[in-house]
């Protein structure tokens, strides 16, 4: 099959955008650039739509692109390592449905601004939460001008939680919105 030659020779800034695109879909990206496509009618007309920008001549024969030979690169076997290198270890923190241990953001109602209020005031883990009385979550929210939490279901949630009760806590946690009962 004979091949066509298609190589760019006038850019198409100033011209539509369905010609930009013909030149596109030929395959030329920058100015000068030559592409080799089979005669097909398909690619005939392709050219035909975008001649002012092109120029096409027969090729009978594809010449073929040099093979790259890389002179430089040898293959040289890495000596055998005495010791290989041991992984870091990481602490492996226990996970529960999802939460991580003792996260007090699991607690509906209570988010990242929240949790890092009540762990400078010394709450961290459920179950120091869970034996906080709410009178006393309610001053270390004052304090902190956090007005709008209602800390009035989270020692119920942190006392599931520290059990481990997850399934109680999770429908705790549906019938409550933000953290409050409806």
């Amino acid at each position: 099959m004979a091949k066509l030659q298609i190589t760019y020779t006038k850019s198409a800034i100033g011209y539509s955008k369905d010609q930009k695109a013909t030149v596109a879909s030929l395959g030329l990206r920058k100015l000068n650039s030559t592409v080799i496509h089979d005669d097909t009618p398909a690619i005939r007309g392709m050219a035909f739509k975008v001649r002012h920008l092109v120029t096409v001549t027969e090729v009978t024969e594809v010449p073929q692109p040099k093979a790259r030979t890389n002179t430089t690169a040898t293959l040289v076997q890495p000596a055998a390592d005495p010791a290989p290198a041991a992984p870091a270890k990481r602490e492996a923190t226990p996970k529960t449905k999802g939460h991580a241990a003792d996260d007090l953001e699991a607690i509906e109602g209570i988010g990242p601004k929240i949790a890092g209020v009540l762990k400078a005031a010394g709450i961290a883990t459920f179950a120091e939460l869970a034996a906080a009385d709410v009178a006393s979550l309610s001053e270390i929210l004052q304090s902190a001008n956090l007005r709008l939490a209602d800390p009035a279901t989270w020692p119920e949630q942190a006392q599931l939680a520290a059990d481990g009760k997850w399934d109680e806590f999770k429908a705790l946690q549906d019938s409550l919105k933000g953290g409050r009962r409806d």
